[in-house]
């Protein structure tokens, strides 16, 4: 392994926009991201704190590129509040993406799980695809890119749900996505968020026999396939993930949507 490619980049924040009451996305420019596909991540180095995996939401030809960042820990929360000329690290890009080709597909997401959404979609629809989407969250505060991803698919393939029912559909994405494998004849299922939803929606696609890819969360400490921190069953997301297909994840059906470790190692409960 060449080391010396894993260099971490120092790069300055260009902007920092609030999304909603708790999530944000920080942009900065990094010539290496902008070949990045849908679906894979960047190891991000907050200074002064640590470095954690974080999916692109956003990047192009120019180098302009974007993290969407939730505050769960010291890192994050730092970033979270970046200010224009800040400095930030950035390894990477790394994992394996999302499949893309030409099919119907339904995109699932909730929460910061919406970041590679966005570039997903836009991919499918180039390769000719018919793409749906489905946005999930608690509430309609916590409804994440709505605004976005209508202006990629347009308001008639665009579903809301909340749990309490505040906008959109009442209830779980899950439950919605059910009906819409059916109703939009979809060929194909791609999810990212709580990885309960996730459970849910491998489950649902088995049993109607779709394709179904997903990009899981874990510990990651070295992004390169050493630490062992981020396995998955036999899988190491950082190399084989972070976008899991079906085929994959059967053989971790005991663990996703169950069980994850703690940054010690040790198997906790989602």
């Amino acid at each position: 392994m060449d080391i010396g490619s894993e260099k971490i980049r120092i790069r300055r924040v260009l902007r920092n926009v609030r999304e909603n009451r708790s999530i944000n996305t920080v942009y900065f420019k990094d010539e290496d991201c902008s070949s990045a596909k849908p679906g894979q991540f960047v190891m991000v180095w907050e200074p002064g704190f640590d470095e954690f995996p974080m999916s692109l939401s956003h990047y192009d030809e120019q180098g302009i590129c974007s993290v969407t960042v939730k505050p769960w820990g010291p890192g994050s929360n730092e970033l979270v509040r970046a200010k224009r000329g800040d400095l930030i690290g950035i390894r990477g890009p790394y994992g394996r993406p999302y499949t893309v080709e030409r099919s119907s597909s339904l995109l699932v997401g909730g929460g910061t799980g919406l970041a590679p959404m966005l570039p997903l979609a836009k991919a499918l629809l180039r390769a000719g695809g018919r793409v749906g989407v489905v946005i999930g969250g608690r509430s309609k505060a916590d409804l994440l890119f709505e605004k976005q991803m209508q202006r990629i698919v347009k308001k008639t393939n665009l579903y809301l749900t909340t749990d309490d029912g505040s906008h959109g559909h009442p209830g779980f994405a899950s439950d919605l996505a059910e009906r819409l494998i059916t109703e939009r004849k979809v060929s194909r299922l791609y999810t990212c968020g709580p990885e309960v939803m996730m459970r849910k929606l491998y489950d649902i696609s088995a049993k109607a026999g779709i394709d179904f890819e997903a990009s899981l969360e874990r510990s990651m400490k070295c992004g390169i396939g050493i630490c062992g921190s981020c396995a998955v069953g036999k899988n190491l997301l950082c190399r084989e993930g972070a976008v899991l297909d079906s085929e994959a994840l059967k053989g971790s059906l005991d663990e996703f949507g169950l069980l994850q470790r703690d940054p010690s190692g040790r198997y906790i409960r989602i």
